[in-house]
C-alpha cells in the first residue's frame, strides 16, 4: 500500500471540488433567503461591511467598538428573521464539510484528521482489506474453531481463551469512544490461530464508526514506509511517514517477518514511544513466541509494551488450515 504522487494531487483536487460544491451551495442558499425575506440581503452585507470598518478603524485607532456593536445588532436581527421564517440562524453562514480545516486540508501547518482519513480510504481502495474487513468481522468470529478441551499446560481452553480475546478486543474498539486512555495490544502465537481476524475485526469496526485506522505488515512499515522517506528520501512516502503517527490507530501486522536491525528496532520504539505520548495506540500482532520476541528486540521496546500494552496470546488448533480443508471436503 503505497501512495503516489499523483494520490496526493488527486487528494488536493478532492478538496478544491468539496470547497466550489460548498461555495455553489452557500451561493444558493443565500439567492433563495433574499428573495423569501425582504431586508436580509441588506443586513448580511451591512454587517460585514460594518466588520471590515472596524478592522480599518481599529488599525486607525478609531471607534471600532462601535462598529463592533453596529455589526453584531445587524448580525443578531439577521438570525431573527432567518428562525421566524424556518431557517436555521446559520443557514447563511459558510458550509464546510470539515470545521476543522475549513476543506483545505491542513489546520496550522499541520495535516487536518480529515485529511489523514482521505488518505486511509485511499490507501484502503488500492487493496483489497477493504473486503477483507467486511468478510473478517467481528459477527463472524467462530469461536466453534476453538477447542473446549484442555491446552498443554494453559490455564484457559482455547475456546475460553479465544472468548477472552473477542471481549478484550471488542473493548479495545469501544475505548475509542470513549474518556478512557486506549492503551496499545500486542497479539501474538502461532500462525492460523486468528491473530490477523481479531486485528481485522477491530480495523474494520472502527473503520464503520468513523475512526482513522491504518493497516501495515511489518514490511510494508519499514521498507515501503520508514525505509523509502529516511534513507531514500522519497518525498512521496513523506505522507505515509506522516500518517504513521498520526492516524487513531496504527496496526502493524506479522511483526518479526522484517529484517531486524539497529534502524528497525530504533524507528521500532520511535513509533511507540512517539504514538503513546500522543494518546494514539498501536496494535501488533506477531507469530513470534513470547521468549523470540523478548531477544528479536531491544528491551526498552518490550518493556514498553509490557508496561502500556494489552497482551494476548492465541493458541489451539491451527484454524486456517480447519477452515481449508472444510473447503476442500465441501
Amino acid at each position: 500500500m503505497i501512495l503516489t504522487r499523483q494520490d496526493l494531487l488527486d487528494i488536493k483536487s478532492e478538496y478544491d471540488e468539496i470547497r466550489f460544491k460548498n461555495r455553489q451551495l452557500l451561493d444558493e442558499r443565500r439567492e433563495e433567503v433574499y428573495k423569501k425575506i425582504p431586508g436580509a440581503e441588506e443586513l448580511e452585507v451591512g454587517s460585514k461591511l460594518d466588520y471590515i470598518d472596524m478592522i480599518r478603524e481599529r488599525v486607525l485607532k478609531g471607534k471600532a467598538a462601535e462598529k463592533k456593536e453596529s455589526g453584531l445588532a445587524k448580525s443578531k436581527e439577521l438570525k431573527r428573521l432567518l428562525t421566524e421564517n424556518g431557517y436555521p440562524e446559520n443557514y447563511l453562514e459558510p458550509v464546510f464539510d470539515c470545521p476543522l480545516c475549513k476543506d483545505t486540508g491542513d489546520v496550522d501547518g499541520v495535516r487536518c484528521s480529515c485529511y489523514n482519513k482521505k488518505l486511509t480510504d485511499r490507501l484502503y481502495r488500492q487493496s483489497n482489506l477493504g473486503n477483507v474487513f467486511r468478510m473478517e468481522s467481528f459477527d463472524n468470529f467462530n469461536l466453534d474453531y476453538y477447542s473446549s478441551q484442555k491446552w498443554k499446560d494453559m490455564e484457559l481452553t482455547p475456546r475460553e481463551n479465544a472468548e477472552r480475546a473477542l471481549r478484550l478486543a471488542e473493548d479495545f474498539v469501544d475505548s475509542f469512544d470513549s474518556e478512557k486512555i486506549v492503551k496499545g495490544m500486542l497479539i501474538y502465537g502461532e500462525t492460523g490461530r486468528g491473530k490477523s481476524f481479531l486485528s481485522n475485526c477491530i480495523a474494520g469496526r472502527l473503520l464503520e464508526r468513523g475512526h482513522s485506522v491504518l493497516y501495515l505488515s511489518a514490511n510494508e512499515l519499514f521498507n515501503d514506509v520508514v525505509g523509502a522517506y529516511l534513507i531514500e528520501k522519497e518525498e512521496d512516502a513523506g505522507a505515509l511517514y506522516e500518517l504513521v503517527q498520526k492516524t487513531e490507530l496504527l496496526i502493524i501486522d506479522d511483526l518479526g517477518t522484517e529484517m531486524t536491525n539497529s534502524l528497525v528496532n530504533s524507528q521500532l520504539f520511535e513509533i511507540i514511544n512517539s504514538r503513546a505520548r500522543a494518546g494514539k495506540p498501536v496494535l501488533i500482532s506477531t507469530n513470534c513466541s513470547w521468549e523470540s520476541f523478548s531477544k528479536r528486540y531491544q528491551e526498552r521496546i518490550v518493556s514498553r509494551i509490557i508496561a502500556d500494552y494489552t497482551v494476548l496470546l492465541m493458541y489451539g488448533d491451527d484454524v486456517r488450515y480447519i477452515k481449508r480443508r472444510e473447503q476442500l471436503n465441501k
